[in-house]
Order: structure tokens, then C-alpha cells, then sequence
């Protein structure tokens, strides 16, 4: 009898591409797990300003090891919980990105949250995305996709969330911190952002959510 194995897509691109909502919905149409790795990074970076240990990664990690957890929702949701509690509402403003972005230069803090992505693969598949997801962390993926968009819609759309949030925002700010995380994101040395060998790439500047999720339809075969 053949024992069955869980399948890996991977969704990696720049910040604000819209891989996030891509990855929601593919996950949901496909009744796979989804994990947006970027939810550990940006869990890491608010720890550190709420506990101050921005300057001390082994006591950081002893933190995490002892306090964070992964745990999938109803819907295979992965999500993250801090001393019991879901930390979500946290973890979405432009301070806790650029920190994000910063920590994931850490290879500590890429080697311990590897582990904790490793342990998401379930039956009958995930679906996870990030900025190294199909490079380094499930670089043996069924499916690797990698989405890009122009630095201009990125920058509105995120304008857009975070005024549709009810948050104060300012799109030059906004504009000026996302030209920062690409910069650390492809410049860094450790696992730095570029389209993984054997990744399909989407340029969605000009396409909405579902047209993209068609087009990865027709791509994917289970």
C-alpha cells in the first residue's frame, strides 16, 4: 500500500506583492494547509520590542522555545501564540516589519524557525509563503511560484490596508520602508530573496487576486 505524502507549494516575492491573499485562497481552494512565514519573522521582531532583546539572540530564542507556539486554526490556518495568547492584532504595522526584516538576518533565528516550518507539512498538503520558502526551507517543493509587482502598487496597497485597518499611514513613508526591505531582503547573506530554481514567475501589478489564482490553477497538477 502506498503511503500518501503531503504536497508543498511554495509562494515567495517581495513585500506587499499580494502573496499573502494569493497564498489564503490557494490553500483554501485546495483544502491544503497555509503558513505565512512571515508571521514568525514578524512575531520574533514584536517579542523583541515587547520583552527588549533585540541585543541578545540566544536569550531570544530561550524565550521562544519556551513561550511560542505554531497551532493551526479550523480554516489550517497556521498562527502564532505568545504566552498563550494570539498575537495577530500586534503584529501589522511598518515599525514590526523593518525589525522583521532585520531579525531574519539572524541565521539563529532562521535555523530555529526552520524547524518550526518543517513542522507544518501535514496531509494533504501546505501551501507557504514568504521570501525563502522555496530556496531554502522546502527547496524539494512540488510547486514553487515566485510573485512580484511594481514598487508603486505595492506601496498603495499597503496604504490601503492600513487605512482600511483604521491606522494612520502615509504613502512617501510607506514607499521609502518598502525600498528599505528590499534592499535588506535581496542583500542579506543569508538566505536572501530571489526566485527559487524552478519557480514560476507572476508579475501581479495588474491583476487581481482571483485571475491570478485561475492561472496558478491551470499551472498546478495534483
Amino acid at each position: 500500500m502506498k503511503h500518501k505524502i503531503a504536497r508543498v507549494i511554495t509562494i515567495d516575492g517581495l513585500a506587499s506583492s499580494g502573496k499573502t491573499s494569493i497564498s489564503k485562497k490557494l490553500s483554501e481552494k485546495l483544502g491544503y494547509y497555509f503558513l505565512d512565514s512571515g508571521i514568525m519573522y514578524r512575531s520574533v521582531a514584536y517579542i523583541c520590542l515587547t520583552e527588549s532583546l533585540e541585543h541578545s539572540t540566544d536569550l531570544l530564542i530561550t524565550n521562544l522555545e519556551n513561550n511560542l507556539e505554531v497551532i493551526s486554526d479550523q480554516t489550517k490556518h497556521y498562527k502564532i501564540n505568545y504566552k498563550g495568547n494570539d498575537i495577530a492584532d500586534h503584529l501589522y504595522n511598518e515599525e514590526i516589519g523593518v525589525l522583521a526584516s532585520i531579525v531574519s538576518q539572524k541565521p539563529e533565528i532562521r535555523e530555529y524557525l526552520m524547524k518550526l516550518q518543517h513542522n507544518c507539512v501535514k496531509l494533504p498538503g501546505l501551501v507557504a509563503n514568504g521570501r525563502d520558502m522555496g530556496s531554502k526551507v522546502f527547496p524539494y517543493a512540488d510547486f514553487k511560484l515566485f510573485i512580484t509587482a511594481e514598487l508603486a502598487v505595492r506601496a498603495s496597497r499597503r496604504f490601503k490596508q492600513l487605512v482600511d485597518s483604521g491606522k494612520e499611514a502615509s504613502l512617501e513613508k510607506i514607499t521609502s520602508q518598502l525600498t528599505e526591505r528590499d534592499k535588506n531582503d535581496k542583500n542579506r547573506k543569508i538566505s536572501p530573496l530571489i526566485a527559487p530554481a524552478g519557480s514560476i514567475e507572476i508579475d501581479s501589478s495588474h491583476l487581481n487576486v482571483d485571475r491570478i489564482l485561475d492561472k496558478i490553477l491551470e499551472l498546478y497538477k495534483i
